[in-house]
């Protein structure tokens, strides 16, 4: 079977795995995209002290890097489903109260919400406790919509106009559908942010994760300067 038929086979079978499967490659293109901007640091270093071999090298292994950047485009808008299946899938997690009513013993799955954790990590079967930017005090929430729109709040108060304008940013934005968008249409379940300006919340934790991450790097952060505290894994009670 060619790798075309096996992800229309996924999207239609499978939609929320064809939906887990874009998510992870998108964490892995922004992955690549961050060590791609440290190659052109030491590209730029290179070029200083007039090391011009070293440059080539590096200048060659960015070309090499970036031809499979465009791969995982590729596979990514393969992956990505359309509007109208997009509908049929809902991708948000439980709230809490919900999960002490449908997991009996909902307590053995708790974890140590001190441990700091990046938005690195794979977020599938995890519901988030609290979260924090820098050394600001942490932020309590129970679900990774709450972290969506508290991390947003903040940045629209650091600076709105920045925000506004992710609307227009492909980057911002899913394939098929808009996630930060002042026109609903198209929208699965928004939430107001400010005045005319709506965030989709039918999101996964790892959907959520990516987008905090190219906001955050819009701003000027580091993926390192915001920490995210788990309050329960699921992970083994979903192997069962």
């Amino acid at each position: 079977m060619e790798l075309e038929q096996i992800i229309q086979l996924i999207k239609t079978d499978f939609p929320k795995q064809s939906i887990e499967i874009s998510e992870s490659l998108e964490l892995l293109k922004e992955t690549i995209s961050d060590t791609m901007n440290v190659i052109d640091q030491k590209m730029s270093d290179a070029f200083r002290r007039r090391d011009f071999t070293t440059r080539r090298e590096y200048e060659s292994v960015a070309v090499s890097i970036h031809s499979y950047e465009n791969r995982l485009d590729e596979f990514i808008s393969m992956l990505t489903l359309e509007e109208a299946e997009m509908y049929e899938v809902d991708v948000t997690e439980l709230g809490e109260e919900d999960e002490k009513k449908a997991i009996p013993d909902y307590a053995a799955y708790t974890v140590d919400n001190n441990v700091e954790h990046t938005l690195y990590e794979d977020f599938t079967h995890i519901r988030p406790d609290s979260f924090k930017l820098l050394n600001n005090e942490k932020i309590l929430v129970k679900t990774w919509i709450d972290v969506f729109l508290e991390t947003s709040e903040i940045l629209v108060h650091l600076d709105a106009d920045k925000f506004r304008q992710f609307e227009h940013n492909p980057q911002m934005n899913g394939k098929k559908s808009k996630y930060i968008s002042s026109n609903l249409a198209g929208m699965r379940k928004p939430r107001l942010l400010i005045e005319d300006l709506y965030l989709e919340t039918n999101m996964s934790g790892n959907g959520i994760r990516n987008l905090l991450l190219k906001m955050l790097k819009a701003y000027g952060f580091k993926a390192s300067d915001y920490k995210v505290y788990f309050r329960a894994d699921y992970s083994e009670l979903n192997q069962e």
